[in-house]
């Protein structure tokens, strides 16, 4: 069980998308990334991953090279009664192209990043426990006034009410910085648009025999500040308050060891604090497979039907066939190809809250990307990706295509001590005035871990 924990606990913490990827473009899918994984299209993150890990009694099969233990590598945690803690801090430095993402008079500046983590995980035969909380720390050189703080904290536990049976929750709240490449940022805005945002979930699952069975909702509450504008004055953006509730149910069939058939169908509703105008609701029904080839290869593919009603517009309901999945290919035992293509209906305020001829209702957010991780050596990681996303904007002429390649290197110095050294080049081109821009981040980071 300590293995096992060491196991999933460092993959954690290594991976935290605000510790290399804070800067990333909003568009892009979560999951898949140089050493880590993107924010969510909001810029905020997802931590719920430790205590409902289905596969986390054989943590070796279906891992990618990036993901697999390294014990003499890995940190030794601390003991804490029946926990084990794990203690992280990075510290690192990167130079961006294009701090605010426009398309002329770019602006480039270097940023210091201060990254401290903990994580206190239990070590217990049946149920679990988690604790995680992190901070980010970005200063700038030379425009301070793009300075940002952020940090999550979030608790998560999972109580086994037999083999394969249990029942999950989790609560959290994240400080988070948009992007300045997100379209519902404000295009004089001073200073970053940050936010709060409060999460709540619960799951109950049952794997015996054939048919698995898994429900999950889903709380979540953005609140944003104001922002400060360039020339002075305030926006006030309490329009963009909103909670959002989602309701979801698996059925997997176990067809054979390696292929297992499943549906899903999920309910959500979106609803505003100021305003009902951007109020929505909408389902989503998908059907598809989970197969297993030996370990080697693992995939995950779906085909569906994605729908939202905002019934205050007129046209207002937006649906779309849905498509996702995800692959993992070992290659070789060195070499690891990961893949991930997506759809989603997100939430914009291009046009703002109230109705006039130019006010989107949402976009459909379409794409994937491709990772692929090489082990040099026991201790130096190799990693590049590629990645596309389109954005179509509903109710208004504007489509956005965002490109996306990096590379990276990581070396182990010991079970300490690890350093990273990535590129990332994005580029957006869009058919609305002054949204196209080209970026490239440097980044070069020193991490410690107890």
């Amino acid at each position: 069980m300590k293995k096992v924990l060491i196991a999933i606990v460092s993959a954690i913490v290594l991976s935290f998308p605000y510790s290399a990827h804070a800067y990333q473009e909003a568009y892009q899918l979560t999951g898949l990334g140089l050493f880590g994984g993107r924010p969510n299209q909001d810029g905020s993150i997802d931590l719920r991953n430790e205590t409902t890990n289905t596969d986390q009694n054989n943590p070796i099969r279906g891992q990618s090279v990036a993901d697999r233990p390294r014990p003499d590598f890995a940190p030794t945690p601390i003991d804490v009664g029946s926990f084990q803690m794990f203690p992280t801090m990075d510290v690192a430095a990167y130079y961006d192209s294009n701090i605010y993402a426009t398309q002329s008079h770019a602006n480039d500046d270097s940023v210091w990043k201060l990254d401290p983590s903990v994580s206190l995980v239990s070590n217990w035969n049946r149920n679990a426990l988690a604790f995680t909380g992190f901070a980010d720390v970005n200063s700038y050189m030379a425009n301070s006034s793009q300075n940002f703080m952020g940090g999550a904290v979030q608790t998560q536990g999972r109580y086994d009410l037999g083999n394969q049976m249990w029942l999950a929750g989790n609560v959290g709240y994240q400080r988070d910085t948009e992007p300045r490449s997100s379209p519902n940022v404000v295009g004089n805005a001073a200073t970053p648009s940050q936010f709060d945002l409060t999460t709540a979930g619960a799951e109950a699952y049952r794997g015996v025999g054939l048919l698995q069975a898994k429900v999950d909702y889903d709380f979540s509450y953005f609140n944003y500040d104001a922002l400060s504008l360039v020339g002075g004055g305030v926006a006030n953006q309490n329009d963009r308050n909103r909670y959002s509730n989602g309701l979801r149910t698996e059925f997997l069939y176990d067809l054979t060891e390696n292929f297992k058939p499943f549906i899903r169908v999920g309910d959500s509703e979106r609803s505003y604090t100021s305003g009902s105008l951007r109020d929505s609701n909408g389902y989503q029904v998908d059907v598809g497979a989970k197969a297993d080839f030996g370990g080697v290869t693992t995939m995950e593919a779906y085909l569906g039907y994605i729908d939202r009603n905002y019934y205050h517009f007129e046209n207002g309901n937006v649906g779309a066939f849905d498509f996702g999945g995800r692959m993992l290919w070992n290659v070789t035992e060195l070499t690891s190809i990961e893949a991930e293509v997506q759809r989603t209906i997100e939430e914009t305020t291009i046009g703002g809250f109230s109705l006039p001829s130019q006010i989107s209702s949402s976009y459909i957010s379409s794409g994937g990307s491709i990772s692929v991780t090489h082990e040099l050596m026991r201790n130096v990681l190799l990693e590049g990706n590629v990645a596309y996303t389109n954005a179509d904007f509903q109710l208004v002429s504007r489509n956005d295509n965002v490109y996306d390649i990096g590379a990276g290197a990581r070396y182990f110095i010991n079970r300490n001590l690890f350093t990273d050294a990535t590129y990332d080049f994005q580029r957006r081109s869009s058919d609305a005035a002054d949204s196209s821009y080209d970026r490239s981040v440097v980044l070069v980071r020193l991490g410690a871990q107890y």
